[in-house]
């Protein structure tokens, strides 16, 4: 029980059971009784009802919505997959060469006089044939072209543009495009702060939406060569690189309907919905076994949430941050009324905490809301904050795919893989919602966390020499680790940032955690293999360097997120 709250028995709060009690105030009492430092928009928000049938409403929405930016996030993985491949036989030999796998004997007689194996002999050369039927005769660059395998990933853009051996490199600009787009959370996060997160999951949605259909609507129906298609796809993904905007403003939004006891299980309960939508899109990959459809059935996603749009709240903290009261008790009656309270359980603390605002015009506040924002934004103690947050994030996230891209890489169903991804993940963001509300709180949560991925990460390279069942155990358990540590911080990072900058704090937090998610499987694919277990022990070293920098953040747990009155003194020095 915060201090604050015991100053008043009747707003006396027990944080593990909620409100134990409240005796119902007149709204005609006298509230100079009430005590002025006992009550916050936080207290308010509890009277209101911090997690009733308005916030689970709510919150299933918000989650459909964050399921879509999963789908889509994934799409890479299926739609621009690398199916087994090999040279096409010459059209003199086999002018209908169009399956991967020998359809009678005769047929495999060729393939083998024409397509070298491996040095394990267990596959054929994917980029090199013989010239003619003789296997010590020259080697040629598939002068045919390729023939895939589609029996694991079906029709793949991979296939339909040949992106493989010599043109490689052209499928990685796929999810190059995605990441990209995923940048403009930068001006998208402080947009937010500027003019209300609703209205920029609005824009943005419907934006995102839009251009994937018109996108998808040329490359169904307009012909065109494989260059412009290519070019066409690019600006989709580009596009669906918003999803990163929208899932983060989600994130915050959700924390921002609740008070401080929920604000934890509010933010894993999204986390929850992104394992929900790794499940989704391997649903949808397996069911359409074509790139193009896995399309279409994202996009249909994409739209179901939109007619939610118009009923989404706007959030009550910025709603407050810009200072205008009549919006605040508007939602704040919207919540009690859906919650079951009556207004004599909360208008009576609303009001006391309305005088103890300062009476602001709408350009005064407005004007007061942007220099305060641009005046934190310079602050030395938010500038380090920002500083050491974004490292958290580039080395939480750089472990994260570090781990799943060689989860990706063991011999196993990419389907599968993903399922039991996703159950991992699942179970780890129910550990972290745990955590989080215990004694350990963020900080301390985060710390065990971390030292649990970091000894994960120590061990995996000396248990694949040895053992490769242990060696996927342990990197499961790694998954597990990171998976909630990542859940940790995406909820300590906005709750240790005012309303005026929180969407724009997240935003370098989590932009700084894409740049980690691509930097990880170039060091995997660039590094020899020799030289693997290297990265991983350099990983581990980075995760304890981020685990110093978080001794020095404070802890945020049960602290109200409305401090926005003074920022300039509310903020704690690191």
């Amino acid at each position: 029980m915060n201090q604050e709250e015991s100053e008043d028995e009747s707003l006396y709060i027990d944080t593990n059971r909620n409100i134990l009690h409240v005796e119902p105030i007149d709204i005609n009492t006298s509230l100079s009784s009430l005590t002025t430092k006992g009550i916050s928009l936080d207290n308010v928000l509890r009277k209101c009802g911090d997690f009733g049938r308005f916030q689970i409403i709510h919150y299933f929405f918000l989650s459909i919505m964050a399921v879509s930016a999963s789908i889509i996030s994934f799409y890479y993985v299926f739609g621009a997959a690398e199916p087994d491949h090999r040279c096409r036989l010459p059209v003199n030999v086999w002018p209908d060469d169009t399956q991967y796998s020998p359809i009678n004997q005769t047929h495999e007689l060729y393939i083998n006089n024409y397509i070298p194996k491996t040095n394990d002999g267990k596959q054929w050369k994917k980029c090199v044939r013989y010239m003619i039927s003789n296997m010590n005769d020259t080697l040629v660059n598939c002068p045919n072209g390729w023939v895939y395998d589609r029996s694991v990933f079906g029709y793949t853009f991979t296939e339909e543009a040949d992106f493989v051996c010599q043109n490689e490199s052209k499928r990685s600009w796929i999810a190059t495009a995605i990441q990209c787009g995923g940048f403009s959370l930068l001006i998208i996060g402080s947009l937010a702060d500027r003019h209300g997160r609703k209205k920029m999951i609005v824009i943005v949605t419907m934006v995102l939406f839009f251009t994937c259909l018109i996108t998808q609507i040329i490359m169904q129906w307009i012909p065109m060569t494989i260059k412009t298609k290519f070019i066409v796809l690019l600006l989709n993904q580009f596009a669906s690189g918003l999803v990163f905007s929208t899932y983060s403003l989600i994130i915050i939004l959700a924390l921002e309907l609740t008070s401080a006891t929920y604000t934890g299980l509010a933010g894993n309960l999204i986390f929850v919905s992104w394992t929900i939508g790794q499940i989704i899109v391997t649903l949808f990959a397996f069911i359409t076994f074509d790139w193009q459809k896995l399309k279409w059935a994202n996009t249909a996603f994409i739209g179901l949430g939109i007619p939610y749009l118009y009923f989404m709240p706007e959030s009550p903290l910025y709603i407050y941050a810009k200072g205008q009261y009549v919006s605040l008790e508007n939602i704040l009656r919207r919540i009690a009324t859906q919650n079951g309270r009556k207004e004599t359980d909360w208008y009576s603390y609303y009001q006391e905490f309305l005088r103890n605002q300062p009476i602001r015009s709408s350009q005064t506040s407005e004007s007061a809301f942007s220099q305060n924002s641009y005046q934190l934004l310079i602050h030395r103690t938010t500038i380090v904050k920002l500083i050491l947050t974004a490292t958290i994030g580039f080395t939480t996230l750089m472990i994260y795919f570090k781990i799943s891209y060689g989860l990706a890489m063991m011999d196993t169903s990419p389907y599968l893989g993903i399922l039991l991804g996703a159950i991992v993940e699942t179970i780890s963001y129910i550990t972290s919602s745990l955590l989080i509300s215990s004694r350990l709180g963020r900080k301390g949560s985060f710390i065990l966390m971390m030292s649990l991925t970091i000894i994960c990460m120590i061990l995996i390279p000396f248990f694949v020499k040895y053992n490769s069942i242990a060696s996927l155990g342990l990197a499961q358990l790694g998954k597990y680790t990171i998976s909630s540590t990542t859940a940790i911080a995406w909820i300590f990072v906005p709750e240790l940032f005012p309303t005026s900058i929180r969407s724009t704090a997240n935003a370098v937090f989590i932009v700084f955690s894409r740049l980690g998610a691509i930097t990880a499987p170039i060091i995997y694919t660039t590094i020899s293999k020799n030289y693997i277990s290297y990265t991983f022990y350099a990983s581990a070293v980075l995760a304890f360097v981020v685990l110093l920098f978080s001794l020095m953040l404070p802890e945020t747990k049960d602290k109200p997120m409305d401090d926005i009155i003074d920022y300039t003194t509310s903020i704690t020095d690191i």
